[in-house]
């Protein structure tokens, strides 16, 4: 009887350990920060819960991409997400692609948003944005670490009204030497 016993747990312990997700022999920390990633995006960006970013990012988290009047920290990460939140309150994100490895986590996306409240110091514009971007994150004990990304702000610049659009009418720009460009 304690042999059918013994035989039975260490066929349940072995049968849990090969369970879809724990594979002797298999990391599963890209999906794990796959869904960390996912969390993010749905809770702070598109939900505007600003106070998941502590359980979500690392406390000595590093911002490789720093926004200028923010610190390249956790603090300054959720600062800016309150701050532009509060200049497009119908912020949405939408991940086009993720790819992970084992501690990092690529994602490109679109962010959509109309502008009604100031961000940066500069006025609101009333006018929508709808402009694509890329993070990279390292993930360390299951917190986003490390970022880097872009999201490609002379399109949104554009799209407010803040600066030329691409392809504007060049004749009417003036060469160096004074001349109209053909």
């Amino acid at each position: 009887m304690k042999k059918i016993i013994t035989a039975i747990a260490i066929t349940a312990a072995f049968s849990a350990c090969m369970s879809p997700g724990n594979k002797v022999g298999v990391d599963n920390r890209p999906a794990k920060n796959q869904e960390i990633m996912r969390k993010f995006y749905e809770e702070v960006m598109n939900k505007h819960n600003t106070s998941m970013v502590d359980s979500l990012v690392a406390s000595d988290y590093i911002e490789h991409c720093i926004d200028p009047g923010y610190t390249p920290d956790r603090n300054g990460l959720r600062k800016g997400w309150e701050d532009f939140i509060k200049g497009y309150p119908d912020l949405n994100c939408k991940i086009n692609f993720m790819v992970a490895d084992t501690d990092c986590v690529t994602v490109q996306y679109t962010i959509t948003g109309t502008n009604t409240g100031s961000v940066m110091g500069m006025a609101a514009t009333g006018k929508k944005i709808n402009v694509d971007g890329v993070d990279i994150v390292r993930f360390k004990n299951g917190k986003a670490f490390e970022h880097w990304g872009y999201m490609d702000e002379m399109k949104m610049m554009a799209q407010l009204g803040m600066s030329p659009g691409m392809g504007g009418d060049t004749a009417k720009a003036k060469a160096p030497d004074g001349d109209k460009k053909m």
